[in-house]
């Protein structure tokens, strides 16, 4: 099947066209002789913002799908890949992997963009999606044409812990339009934020394209806040493809710390988040995360922090 998806336009009236989606109780459903698996979730926000979750689905037919943002657009487009599996796009004849977790597991769709994607059958894939108008740009990020490119049609990021938690809440809440809408503002404030510090610190150019890879695919190992085992030193250099101390000066380089500090970070932002948003307390996060004693969490935290996380609640 061949698909064209018009970016100026409602993206959920052009999926309802090309796959017979289906209205079950606010969700949309693949039509069964298209596809099949769970359902398309939707919210239309204040100006002209719409947000997408694609849950995990696969179509049962090769789709060939052209994405078109024509050189005088106000419209943009983030496309996020939540699953596993790969995707291969094409831009200008240039190939590019899209997948969770390494660099291009973020995807903003400019002006003057043609994307193509084969999707082929049988493959569960699982997709979020922010469709916005300029005027949102123009409204909450004063100067934003200093760091956002308009002249490139394609940006990429990483989908980084922060943001990862960010768009996750969005779509836990998506059945809550005003708390949905509050974590989809918080998602684009990262991410645009991510895209201004990079711009300014020129990060990725400075970076051969297979070494930024394989640090984002090392830097995948470290961030699971709970996980009871992590590689060392030694085995993330090995999973980089780099010599010890070329691992080490590139990771800061890329990721602002040392893979150590970089983990604590991520660690110690999933304990004050469960504490302030859960109400869980110091001693439960200390167990979960692993400690041996509350008080060494207590430690750790205050020194990331300069607080005391019983102050949090």
């Amino acid at each position: 099947m061949n698909v064209q998806l018009n970016i100026t336009q409602n993206l959920k009236d052009q999926f309802e066209h090309y796959f017979k989606l289906k209205e079950r109780n606010g969700e949309y459903f693949l039509d069964s002789a298209i596809g099949g698996g769970q359902s398309m979730e939707f919210l239309n926000f204040p100006g002209q913002m719409e947000f997408y979750h694609f849950k995990k689905s696969y179509f049962k037919i090769p789709i060939f799908m052209k994405s078109i943002n024509p050189i005088d657009t106000d419209w943009f487009l983030i496309h996020i890949n939540l699953s596993k599996t790969k995707q291969e796009k094409k831009v200008l004849d240039k190939s590019i992997d899209f997948q969770k977790h390494l660099p291009m597991g973020l995807l903003l769709y400019g002006p003057g963009l043609e994307i193509e994607t084969q999707l082929p059958p049988n493959v569960e894939m699982e997709l979020a999606s922010i469709h916005f108008h300029r005027s949102f740009l123009d409204t909450y990020f004063e100067n934003w044409k200093e760091y956002i490119d308009t002249t490139k049609n394609l940006v990429y990021e990483d989908l980084d812990y922060k943001l990862e938690n960010a768009l996750y809440s969005a779509l836990s809440t998506i059945r809550n339009k005003i708390q949905c809408h509050a974590h989809v503002l918080y998602f684009m404030h990262l991410f645009f934020e991510k895209i201004r510090m990079h711009s300014s610190a020129a990060h990725h150019e400075r970076l051969h394209s297979e070494d930024l890879k394989n640090l984002f695919i090392a830097s995948a190992h470290l961030r699971n806040p709970i996980a009871t085992t992590t590689p060392s030193l030694n085995e993330l250099a090995s999973i980089a493809n780099m010599g010890m101390t070329k691992f080490k000066t590139s990771f800061k380089q890329l990721f602002g710390s040392a893979p150590i500090q970089y983990r604590n970070k991520i660690r110690m932002e999933f304990a004050r988040e469960k504490i302030m948003t859960e109400g869980k307390t110091p001693t439960e996060i200390s167990y979960e995360l692993g400690y041996s004693h509350p008080s060494n969490f207590t430690t750790a935290y205050k020194k990331h922090f300069g607080e005391l996380p019983s102050t949090q609640n």
